[in-house]
């Protein structure tokens, strides 16, 4: 390897581990093996992501006969899988790091970037810090964490495609806004009318027993009035296009993917709720006032066995919510915004389960202990963002409190 031992080994902490490190890329990697002394065992060279790869690079480490080699490599999305997988079900200690963290230690402050190089900073990192050893989740909190991501996934695109329709509704007909109020254009047989009739004059060219027939099948309460009504604000409507327009065609495509996508998520919702249940920490978190049982599931999917936090501090800056750290000269700020280095999926839920909190307790007019911090923060003049912000660490607590209690 380029320069010395003492260049790649700090005496300050070397583990008595070997290390096999691994630059990840989407479809190869580059890969090097430095004893615990610092001697360069395998230089550094490519992989393809493949079973003949690993498995020949598996061999070449077991000729070499070493007591105890640990491989260390940064998350890389989904990039990082095959290979994690792999040298753990071959017995390896893996460690998966934070790229930031990466970052922050490297080896060589120039402005360079080679693999090779990527390599020999994730070296110098294994021997200059202590790492936790990497557990394996259980098969529950991985299936967990699968269908989170998931409905996140499916719920983002539902999002965006229902902007899509409301606005093809207010070209093709934005009487329906009026016909099916708030949430109901999103209902199932609104979305099933629409997709039949996503047209005005569609619906004033349709004889009334047909329309009624439609929702006598969806077994609406109103089934022979309501078709009379939306058949007399059809005739007086004038879209902003005709009913042979592309958009029209558009608007009853998107109406059926609309409903599917919500039937897809109702799904995942009900699995993720079902599975989250077989954790010992269901029933502690979902006691928590306001926090339901969906919200306890993708809690307990996003943070796995909550026993691997130690303390309030790692959990929060799991989750992204600790302080960003700012310093300029001697100056050292360490109250600044929240860093958001960490798991966005965590932060959003834990914001909208306080928001709920906060919801149902200006309802309900009881008093909690989320709701009293929340109005605290706004009487010290943060603004309803930054209050809610707050809350979350404050909720956070709670819930490690309540988990660690059951592993005692």
């Amino acid at each position: 390897m380029r320069g010395t031992k003492s260049s790649i080994v700090n005496e300050r902490m070397v583990p008595m581990h070997n290390c096999l490190a691994i630059d990840v890329a989407k479809s190869k990697s580059m890969v090097t093996l430095v004893s615990s002394c610092g001697e360069v065992l395998i230089e550094p060279y490519e992989i393809n992501h493949s079973i003949n790869d690993f498995s020949n690079l598996l061999n070449r480490i077991s000729k070499l006969k070493l007591d105890s080699i640990s491989v260390i490599m940064e998350s890389t999305g989904v990039y990082h899988r095959p290979i994690e997988r792999f040298f753990l079900e071959n017995n390896f200690k893996v460690f998966v790091i934070n790229p930031i963290y990466g970052k922050m230690h490297k080896r060589n402050l120039r402005k360079t970037k080679t693999d090779k190089e990527d390599c020999f900073n994730l070296v110098n990192l294994f021997f200059t810090n202590t790492f936790k050893e990497y557990i394996k989740p259980e098969q529950l909190y991985l299936d967990l964490n699968a269908l989170s991501r998931q409905y996140f996934a499916l719920d983002e695109l539902c999002v965006n495609i229902k902007n899509r329709y409301r606005n093809l509704v207010y070209l093709c007909f934005p009487e329906y806004e009026e016909i099916f109020k708030g949430h109901t254009i999103y209902s199932n047989i609104a979305l099933e009318f629409i997709e039949a009739y996503p047209h005005a004059d569609i619906i004033s060219n349709t004889r009334i027993d047909k329309l009624q027939n439609f929702f006598k099948k969806h077994k609406f309460k109103s089934w022979k009035s309501k078709p009379i009504k939306i058949k007399e604000i059809a005739l007086k409507s004038y879209p902003s296009v005709d009913m042979n327009d592309e958009l029209v065609s558009n608007l009853s495509q998107i109406a059926r993917l609309v409903n599917e996508y919500q039937k897809a998520i109702d799904i995942i919702k009900y699995k993720i709720t079902f599975l989250a249940k077989k954790s010992k920490y269901f029933d502690s978190i979902n006691s928590i006032y306001g926090v339901g049982e969906f919200t306890t599931a993708i809690i307990i999917a996003e943070l796995g066995d909550i026993n691997r936090f130690n303390n309030i501090k790692e959990l929060t800056a799991y989750c992204g919510l600790d302080p960003s750290i700012k310093q300029s000269g001697k100056s050292v700020d360490i109250h600044g915004p929240i860093s958001k280095s960490g798991n966005k999926y965590m932060r959003k839920t834990l914001y909208i389960a306080c928001s709920n909190i906060i919801t149902i307790i200006g309802k309900t007019k009881q008093e909690n202990d989320i709701e009293i911090y929340y109005r605290k923060k706004r009487n010290e003049g943060k603004h309803h963002y930054a209050s809610i912000v707050a809350c979350t660490t404050k909720l956070l607590r709670k819930i490690l409190a309540l988990c660690k209690q059951l592993d005692k």
